[in-house]
């Protein structure tokens, strides 16, 4: 260590948060993966692998009114094979704040988009 009681302290202190914000990040990709497959499989379209990233963070308010790490997460997928769409899984923490898919699918089958 580096000698100074205060300052192994510090340096302990923000390896640990910085493993802290590894592991819940790690975490809220793979409840985004899977919020993701389970949406794709409703609509009956095909997720495609790794292509869930994360595109936006930042701190927000969750329902209670707790600070939370606000995670948006874009995904890939496709209906026909040939094209890729693209839909988004947004977190307030762990929890599920909101995914879009930018169509639906009508009772003949055919795409309605969303606006």
């Amino acid at each position: 260590m580096t000698g100074y009681f205060y300052l192994d302290v510090l340096l302990l202190g923000l390896a640990v948060a910085v493993l802290v914000f590894w592991w819940t990040g790690s975490r809220a990709k793979e409840l985004a993966v899977n919020h993701a497959r389970t949406l794709c499989d409703r609509e009956g379209v095909q997720l495609l692998d790794y292509t869930v990233a994360l595109q936006k963070m930042r701190m927000t308010r969750n329902q209670t009114g707790n600070a939370c790490v606000r995670r948006e997460y874009k995904f890939e997928f496709t209906a026909e094979g040939a094209y890729r769409d693209e839909g988004s899984v947004t977190l307030n923490g762990h929890a599920l704040a909101n995914v879009y898919l930018p169509y639906t699918r009508d009772a003949d089958g055919n795409r309605v988009f969303v606006h």
